[in-house]
């Protein structure tokens, strides 16, 4: 049996606000839908973000119908989950659209029951548990959920509803696969956590490839993440270009993070690259804008026309800089898109009431490199990681003293009075009456519509 794992696509998503770059995720998609029909898989498993928003336009659901009618054509049935990026709180999603037109097949919790030529279903509660089978093979799958709809004190939802199978497909960031990517301290599962009783385990989230064997989690069978079909995120780059203050000209390698999607054969996962644009982390440190500018100048050389580059600056230059001094030194150079983002430092001013204190710590200093990023082109993913990362252990250990230590009143002496002029009386205070508050009647809320977990729960698994 041999079938495709594709995940995280992001139709729809036009990133940096370029039409092109929602052609390019269009485009690397189709590429893997043919690349798997081509290798004549038996089926093909999306796990989840198919699309970058729950309400995708018009024009990313024509596309998707697209390609998705290209597997249908040839008898190969796709069956997926919905991801993070595609559920909505309504029981209903753009994935029923799909089902209804026979180009998908969604696993999981469904209010109705839904059988054909390869789903079955089983009630739970008031809920149906849908999952496919396709000749002795049984797959099955669950939405994105959060870690605490999935592990509720001592219920482990995924382990009380997935006994036993050979295909298990998950939207989640599991904690020992997550390290180093954006997931690492917002992980949804342990791996511990995972049922252990499948042969494959087909997730999505990560957009990096990730492959974790049974040797390594002591589960029956692989780990497996495809990564995203096209790059989301600059520490994705598929090029790094370094330039620092010493070096002599620029240093540039290959990030070896091909993008694709695998391809399984007896749970064995074989990995496809897809073609995909590429995209340039570059960065640049100098002493002075006219040192930055000329490495800047000498760096364009090395980015093909067609390429995504990010560019930061980097160094300490008096009175520091500005971005739109740099946005049009590469506006002939043909780089399809390319910005700029400052890690600058201008030189501290102290006054002589403060010399020998430090104004900034450390972290401050980082803080404010930061915030230094023109509002159009602030990058809050990379400033929401690094933020998150700072905080995790508590206080940030780099924080000043007088940053930690809490603002004291002033403490009035016993029996102390306050001074009045010569010659005024003093007015004895009448003694204020005491405010009766009425009860607070509790305002009547409307109960939260359970979601397909909740109802699972309620029917005795608690």
């Amino acid at each position: 049996m041999r079938f495709a794992h594709i995940a995280d696509a992001h139709l729809g998503r036009e990133q940096f606000n370029q039409p092109f770059r929602y052609e390019d995720y269009v485009k690397a998609f189709r590429e893997a839908v043919e690349k798997a029909v081509k290798a004549r898989v038996d089926f093909i498993l999306i796990a989840g973000d198919l699309f970058h928003v729950s309400r995708p336009s018009p024009k990313a659901l024509r596309d998707a119908v697209e390609i998705l009618e290209i597997p249908r054509r040839k008898e190969i049935p796709v069956f997926a989950i919905e991801g993070n990026h595609d559920k909505t709180i309504r029981e209903a999603s753009v994935f029923d659209l799909l089902e209804h037109l026979g180009l998908i097949r969604t696993l999981g919790l469904r209010r109705e029951e839904k059988r054909d030529e390869f789903l079955r279903s089983k009630k739970i509660a008031d809920r149906y548990l849908v999952w496919a089978e396709v000749g002795d093979l049984k797959i099955y799958g669950l939405r994105h959920h959060t870690r605490w709809q999935l592990i509720r004190g001592n219920t482990n939802v995924l382990k009380a509803l997935f006994k036993r199978g050979d295909i298990l497909m998950l939207h989640q960031a599991v904690d020992y696969l997550a390290k180093d990517t954006p997931y690492q301290d917002a992980f949804d599962l342990k791996l511990s956590e995972l049922p252990d009783n499948f042969s494959y385990y087909a997730l999505g989230h990560i957009h990096v490839r990730k492959l974790a064997e049974p040797e390594q989690t002591g589960l029956k069978g692989p780990i497996a993440y495809p990564g995203s079909t096209e790059r989301t995120d600059v520490r994705e780059a598929s090029h790094v270009v370094v330039y620092g203050e010493r070096d002599r000209k620029p240093k540039l390698r290959e990030n070896p993070q091909p993008k694709g999607f695998y391809i399984v054969e007896d749970f064995r996962p074989e990995f496809v690259e897809v073609e995909t644009r590429p995209f340039y982390r570059v960065t640049v440190s100098g002493n002075s804008k006219a040192e930055l500018r000329r490495k800047v100048e000498e760096v364009a050389g090395l980015i093909p026309k067609d390429a995504v580059a990010i560019i930061y600056l980097e160094g300490t230059v008096k009175g520091g800089v500005s971005l739109a001094e740099f946005n049009d030194l590469l506006k002939g150079s043909g780089i399809a898109y390319y910005a700029f983002r400052s890690r600058v430092t201008g030189e501290a001013i102290i006054s002589k009431e403060r010399v020998g204190e430090e104004i900034l710590t450390e972290w401050e200093r980082e803080l404010f490199l930061h915030l230094r990023s023109e509002p159009k082109e602030f990058p809050l993913d990379e400033f929401m990681d690094w933020l998150l990362e700072k905080y995790r252990l508590g206080v940030p250990e780099g924080m000043s003293a007088r940053a930690r230590k809490p603002v004291e009143e002033p403490k009035k002496p016993e029996n102390a009075e306050e001074k009045r002029p010569k010659g005024e009386k003093r007015v004895k205070a009448t003694p204020k009456k005491e405010k009766i508050e009425k009860p607070k009647t509790e305002k009547k809320t409307r109960p939260a519509k359970p979601s397909s977990l909740d109802a699972w729960l309620r029917g005795g698994r608690q």
